[in-house]
């Protein structure tokens, strides 16, 4: 199965930490990996117009957020940013399907 996510998290998402899965907010299915791409692509154009700030990292993985929006650390006793980053995933796993 198909389906672009959008991980949540106090981290950006390209260091695909273990069990990021957890930290799947929402999901958008497609039909193929063409499909796949497409959805893509107009998630993060959509993205780009949400959120006032992004940063691009490894495998063209994309971490959006807003400077204000924090969440307070128990283990580090901090405010941590919150990163969005949407990804192509198949079966639940990341796939990488942006080219150089």
């Amino acid at each position: 199965m198909y389906e672009v996510v959008i991980v949540k998290a106090d981290y950006e998402g390209w260091w695909l930490f273990e069990g990021w899965q957890d930290d799947i907010v929402e999901r958008f299915p497609a039909k193929n990996q063409a499909d796949l791409i497409k959805l893509y692509q107009k998630i993060v154009l959509e993205m780009k117009e949400k959120y006032t700030s992004y940063q691009e990292g490894k495998y063209h993985l994309i971490a959006f957020f807003n400077a204000c929006e924090l969440e307070y650390c128990e283990d580090c006793g901090d405010d941590m940013q919150l990163f969005y980053t949407p990804m192509m995933t198949k079966n639940n796993e990341f796939l990488n399907c942006i080219e150089n």
